[in-house]
């Protein structure tokens, strides 16, 4: 049987009157109707829903702030039926009504604050109608329902017994790696004796790099443990005996073991040496990996006090102390209670593991744009017509079982290769089967293919990952609502051929396809705009880490001089605002509205605007340039904005680009009535640039090596000034859903705001033009090691950056990238 989620809201709500003559609003309808119908509005639901099944009936706020919320229980009476309404309707029979909070009704706002209930597909996405529950999520909303009083005590619970409550409930699902635990522990406490320590073997040592998670990938695992990297097999005696029983205070040793070349070990870093001595100490330390320090300072909102300047072992310390200040342990004994005869910080690690994995996305869930992915449906399609009657997706491989147990794609690949007895390690496949599970989310779509020249559909996906070996032939699958099927040729189209592909960054390949299918138009003419989401203050506000002010600034400089340069030093996004502030002065997103172009020394008048060149058979002939054919498409569509961005505008020389079209770049030369004569006019022919196009250049003030814009149409532009974004919240709140901790991300803040505090003192040679931006710290995948990926952006990156401006002064380099550790 299914458990659904039908809403609907009091404002719009429609009530069938022939059927229903005495009752006139939802409250009413849902109370006295007892059985009632529903409309069912997501189609592909339309087979799933049957009789017997259950349904939650949840009223929205319907403009009334925290009035909505779940306010019946009810049954199937019967299967949808057609109608001569615009939808199918289903009966329901109504079992219990409660509809306010004294009598026991659900609230919306209550639910969100709980863990497990906060991402329901309802609260992400509230426009819907239907929406199918997992027997999980049914059982919890039941559970609150049968007592309204436990959501009340659970509301009024500190974050961290909520998160305790919650995965009590979970555990079962989230205790897999206690076997892998237990095994690391017994390994380590060996440690413990240092007679053990004196008598290892390199081979002993090798053991470390299977029983530490930090080497679950063997090419750390082969650097650090593949040969014996210091010059004897006593040195890694010495630097164990002196970690583990050393008469140092244990954050000293830990720092000796670190930097200290006497104990230093090639390979064995920070992740791995927390996970050393949370082993080797389980009674008393916790381990202190990326999962975990996201889980408390990001999830849990516990602030370690970390200062500026504090060494890993300082940070590892105070972490610890947070941990028994706000006394987690024994939260979780009281809680959960010991579940293990292991000791229990290897608990209260795999409680943080638990958080981590099921909230990592929750800062960027409701903001994410849909993404779109090409899926075979077996091979040459075999699988389509079982797609399409289930109104499902899926991935096969069902040998691999429910794939939302398994941590990561490298435990897919393993598994794919045990199952299978593969020589080479399946990336490709345990890709497509990570991102099935974990990346697609409700909303996206997905092209269905057959083979590599075919598409036979197109849908949106509506439901989070499922499984059920009960599910005909394919196990794992997403529900789909089915938007358009048939065959199409691409052929012509570059189709990969991996299972599944997200093709979102591929905008033009994304066009093309669209257009083949039918979901976009293809333009009737050169110039049609296709339709575009819109763009709002909400949007740029998250999307830029400027100040609202300064976005206020350029568009209102837009507005009366419709032209700007945005310039700034290295790594502000300068090329990335620039679109944002295009959409956000059109209040749409649409690139057909964009044009871009790079300006570099050879870059002519001839491409910018007009002029004689090479045919596909060698004949010069006379083409239009980029700009010249934007402002005529401009010119087609004055109702639309349209936005010429020259990305580097200072490295061109401007005065033979322009030529003589300059003097029409200007605000009060627009238009009809300003047209003018081009050097290569035919005869008659005028042009002008239209009152719709605007003009926003960007240009790096740490180029040392160009000239400034030409006075003569610099007083054609107003300069918007961008800064690096360090000290923004919406800078420091993309990194968090990226998976980088608070604490991290304070590091980061604070030693590029002395890098460039140095940089702009630096009078002489550099200035305020020389700082180092954002753009180099916003990753656009997740990070599993902060601390990995911060150094190799200082190492590949800033460094040599800042040895370039300071080429003579190396030890400055090197002493402003290591104030960090």
């Amino acid at each position: 049987m299914s458990k659904w989620i039908f809403q609907g809201n009091p404002k719009q709500f429609t009530i069938n009157e022939d059927k229903y003559p005495d009752l006139h609003d939802i409250n009413q309808y849902v109370k006295e109707g007892k059985i009632i119908d529903w409309s069912i509005r997501q189609k592909h639901h339309t087979h799933e829903v049957k009789e017997g099944d259950q349904v939650f009936i949840w009223r929205s706020d319907g403009g009334e702030k925290n009035t909505g919320g779940i306010i019946a229980l009810a049954e199937v009476h019967s299967e949808p039926l057609d109608s001569d309404r615009e939808y199918p309707q289903v009966e329901l029979g109504v079992i219990e009504t409660r509809l306010n909070e004294s009598e026991g009704m659900l609230l919306r706002h209550k639910l969100k604050e709980l863990p497990e209930s906060r991402s329901l597909l309802i609260m992400r996405l509230a426009q819907l109608t239907n929406y199918k529950l997992t027997d999980d999520e049914f059982d919890m909303l039941l559970k609150f329902w049968n007592d309204p009083k436990l959501l009340e005590e659970r509301v009024d619970k500190s974050l961290i017994e909520k998160y305790l409550m919650y995965y009590k409930e979970e555990f079962d699902n989230f205790s897999k790696e206690f076997e892998y635990l237990e095994k690391s522990y017994r390994y380590f406490q060996k440690f413990r004796d240092p007679e053990y320590i004196k008598s290892m073997e390199w081979e002993d040592f090798q053991l470390i790099g299977q029983q530490v998670n930090a080497y679950r990938m063997a090419i750390a695992r082969s650097r650090a443990f593949g040969q014996m990297n210091a010059a004897s097999i006593d040195k890694y005696r010495e630097s164990f005996l002196y970690l583990v029983h050393g008469s140092d205070p244990l954050e000293y040793r830990m720092d000796q073991f670190l930097n200290n070349e006497k104990y230093k070990l090639f390979g064995i870093g920070t992740n791995a040496l927390s996970e050393i001595i949370g082993n080797i100490f389980p009674e008393e330390y916790c381990f202190y990996n990326q999962r975990d320090k996201v889980a408390v300072e990001n999830e849990l909102e516990i602030d370690p006090s970390y200062q500026r300047g504090d060494t890993f072992s300082t940070r590892f310390m105070k972490y610890q102390k947070a941990i028994k200040v706000h006394d987690i342990a024994p939260a979780y004994e009281n809680v959960i209670g010991r579940q293990t005869n292991l000791p229990i910080y290897y608990e209260v690690d795999q409680f943080f593991s638990f958080i981590f994995n099921k909230f990592k996305d929750k800062h960027a869930i409701e903001n994410e744009a849909p993404k779109y992915w090409l899926l075979a449906a077996g091979e040459n399609g075999k699988y389509w017509s079982y797609f399409k009657d289930k109104e499902q997706i899926s991935i096969g491989w069902n040998e691999l079982g429910d794939l939302s147990k398994y941590k990561d794609k490298k435990e897919i690949a393993q598994s794919l290769k045990e199952k299978h007895d593969y020589d080479h390690n399946p990336r490709n496949d345990a890709l497509a089967n990570e991102q099935f599970v974990r990346e697609m989310k409700e909303e996206d779509y997905v092209f269905i293919k057959a083979g590599t020249s075919q598409l036979i559909a197109f849908g949106q996906v509506v439901s989070p990952y499922q499984y059920s070996p009960e599910n005909g032939a394919q196990h794992s699958f997403r529900d789909v609502e089915w938007i358009r099927y048939g065959e199409w040729d691409v052929s012509d189209l570059p189709i990969h051929q991996k299972t599944l592909t997200d093709v979102t960054p591929y905008e033009d390949f994304l066009q093309e396809v669209l257009q083949k299918i039918e979901i976009i138009k293809e333009p009737e003419s050169e110039y049609e705009v296709n339709e575009s989401e819109p763009y709002t203050v909400e949007d740029i506000t998250r999307d830029l880490f400027m100040d609202l002010e300064k976005v206020e600034d350029a568009i209102e400089s837009l507005d009366y001089k419709k032209n700007i340069i945005l310039q700034g030093p290295p790594g502000v996004g300068k090329t990335f605002v620039a679109k944002r502030l295009a959409y956000y002065h059109m209040e749409l997103k649409s690139l057909d509205n964009i044009e871009m172009v790079q300006f570099h020394q050879s870059y002519s008048y001839e491409e910018f605007i007009r002029g004689f060149k090479p045919d596909t058979e060698g004949r010069f002939v006379l083409q239009d340039g980029l700009f010249y054919k934007f402002c005529r498409k401009a010119q087609e569509q004055p109702e639309e904005n349209f936005y010429f961005i020259i990305d580097e505008i200072n490295r061109g020389n401007l005065s033979k680009i322009f030529g003589e079209v300059m003097m029409l770049v200007e605000a009060d030369k627009r238009g009809k009535e300003f047209e003018i004569q081009t050097t290569y006019s035919k005869e008659g022919e005028h042009f002008y640039i239209p009152e719709n196009v605007y003009v926003i250049g960007t240009m790096n003030t740490a180029d040392r090596s160009l000239a400034m814009v030409d006075y003569a149409l610099r007083r054609r532009f107003a300069f918007i000034e961008l800064e690096p974004g360090f000290d923004t919240d919406s800078f420091k709140e993309f990194l968090q859903t990226k998976g980088v901790s608070q604490g991290f991300i304070a590091t980061i803040v604070s030693l590029m705001k002395e890098i460039n505090t140095e940089i702009v003192n630096d009078k002489v040679n550099l200035g305020k033009g020389f700082e180092v931006g954002h753009s180099y710290f916003t990753p656009d995948h997740d990070i599993t090691d902060e601390q990995g990926w911060f150094e190799r952006v200082l190492r590949l990156e800033i460094k040599p950056l800042l040895k370039e401006y300071w080429f003579d002064q190396e030890d400055k380099v090197h002493e402003l990238l290591n104030r960090y550790q």
